[in-house]
């Protein structure tokens, strides 16, 4: 639950986030903050380890990845029996969640669940993408434990050591998922969309903002602005929100994912959730929608709070049948 601030609330700093920065601005400010991005200093080396068939003739391998010289990434790949190399690609970004999700990382998204919309990652194998659901850093069989703490503090040394190099917890989401990226492209698919939910979500808009291979990104919930979260409301999602440095630089969030357009954005929400409210998601919108008309479909599910449903997971991937 948030814990909204009282109106007198007048704790802004003077360097509160411009809402009227020109696009170039925002983009070069954004570039600058996250940090170069170098060549790949090695190869993928993809190997599959494993492959079984699912219902509806879906099959999934679970593969492994270099994203660093030092450093494999174990994912899931799906796709339907007899797809088309050049297919288009799905990256399935796996949501945080509460401390259950750490141990399961892409295993939430991957289960052969049919109308249950947390398996987002195997509908949209279904429905006849190319799908790669890997596991974020801290989750699943990336999990590295440090002492005096589980889950959430995993992430808060992983960030304390990428801001000990330079870099940030954000650097390394779009590192590694520009690098699934690669691994779709390895295998045929022309065109490439992202898709999540909650610290998903967060990714993907990221991704996107930030690589410009990403044709097309559904986003569901956690749309968060720092100048809501800190000085309207209590609330945190995860830690790829933070950037040393970004609420100096006078940028928020809606204007970093406005950087998407034109190309097409498909933003969903539960009505009732209290861990993105009204005033960001519709921060986003507006952000969005300024850059151009046509790139947003937003989509409201009012009786529900932040959690997937079908009619939002349905509507997402009539989005990517027409984007990709």
């Amino acid at each position: 639950m948030n814990v909204k601030l009282p109106d007198s609330f007048v704790g802004k700093p003077g360097n509160y986030p411009e809402s009227n920065l020109p696009r170039s601005e925002v983009k070069k400010r954004f570039a600058e903050l996250l940090g170069p991005f170098e060549k790949a200093s090695c190869p993928l080396n993809i190997r599959v380890t494993e492959e079984i068939e699912l219902p509806g003739e879906i099959i999934r391998q679970r593969l492994e990845y270099d994203v660093e010289p030092w450093e494999r990434v174990p994912a899931f790949h799906l796709f339907k029996k007899g797809l088309a190399a050049a297919a288009p690609g799905i990256l399935a970004i796996h949501a945080h969640g509460g401390a259950e999700n750490f141990p399961l990382g892409k295993s939430v998204v991957c289960l052969p669940e049919p109308g249950n919309p947390n398996q987002y990652a195997y509908h949209a194998a279904l429905a006849g993408f190319r799908v790669l659901a890997p596991d974020a850093l801290c989750f699943g069989e990336r999990q590295s434990k440090w002492g005096y703490g589980t889950a959430l503090m995993d992430e808060i040394i992983s960030h304390a050591e990428l801001c000990s190099r330079g870099k940030s917890f954000t650097w390394k989401s779009v590192w590694d998922n520009s690098r699934a990226v690669e691994v779709l492209r390895s295998m045929g698919a022309q065109r490439i969309g992202t898709m999540g939910h909650s610290g998903g979500s967060t990714q993907s808009y990221i991704l996107a903002a930030a690589n410009e291979n990403i044709a097309a990104a559904a986003c569901f919930a956690s749309f968060c602005t720092l100048r809501h979260q800190f000085y309207q409301y209590r609330l945190s999602h995860c830690l790829y929100h933070y950037i040393p440095g970004m609420l100096s630089a006078g940028i928020d969030w809606d204007q970093v994912a406005s950087l998407i357009a034109p190309r097409k954005v498909f933003l969903g929400r539960g009505a009732k959730d209290e861990g993105t409210p009204g005033p960001m998601f519709t921060a986003f919108c507006e952000a969005i929608r300024k850059a151009d008309e046509k790139a947003l479909v937003a989509f409201e599910d009012a009786e529900h709070g932040h959690e997937m449903t079908m009619p939002i997971l349905e509507a997402a991937l009539e989005f990517f049948k027409r984007s990709l």
